[in-house]
């Protein structure tokens, strides 16, 4: 069942609003007899008990204040640094600065928690990051040192020879 009503015009509007004007102002009159209030209260009382908080109540709240305190404190402790094996144990010698295969400010995000690995791959691959690569030496090997994000995410590759 829908219960719209037609839109009411300006004079039957105004009728409305005196009438309910009128309504409000009788009902502003009337009061509850006065017996009335302390005959409610002890029926709630009697139906709803008095209500006592229990001993250990503050135990839920210092609960969640601990967890809170010990998740950020965690959250904010810096990372461990990952095991280096024989592979990660950067030259004494600096052969030279690393080529970004991500934009900067990605790696700039990771200070002090990248991972170097020496590795080999085919210099064809140098011709896809826009170096020059001579056709007759496309299959040799080419090493060189990847720099790599805790995910594993290669960021930067040097070469050393």
């Amino acid at each position: 069942m829908t219960t719209q009503m037609p839109p009411l015009e300006p004079g039957q509007e105004t009728l409305l609003d005196l009438k309910l004007d009128e309504l409000k102002r009788e009902l502003a009159t009337l009061e509850a007899p006065a017996a009335m209030e302390p005959f409610l209260a002890r029926r709630f009382r009697e139906t709803r008990g008095a209500t006592h908080r229990p001993r250990l109540w503050w135990m839920p709240p210092l609960a969640l204040a601990a967890t809170v305190a010990l998740v950020s404190w965690i959250a904010r402790t810096p990372m461990h640094a990952p095991a280096t094996d024989p592979q990660a144990i950067a030259t004494d010698s600096d052969p030279g600065p690393f080529l970004a295969l991500r934009p900067l400010e990605r790696i700039a995000l990771e200070p002090g928690t990248t991972i170097v690995r020496t590795t080999e791959f085919p210099r064809a691959l140098l011709a896809d990051w826009g170096l020059p690569v001579p056709p007759e030496r496309a299959a040799e090997p080419v090493r060189a040192e990847m720099l790599y994000s805790v995910d594993g995410e290669p960021l930067a590759v040097r070469l050393l020879n």
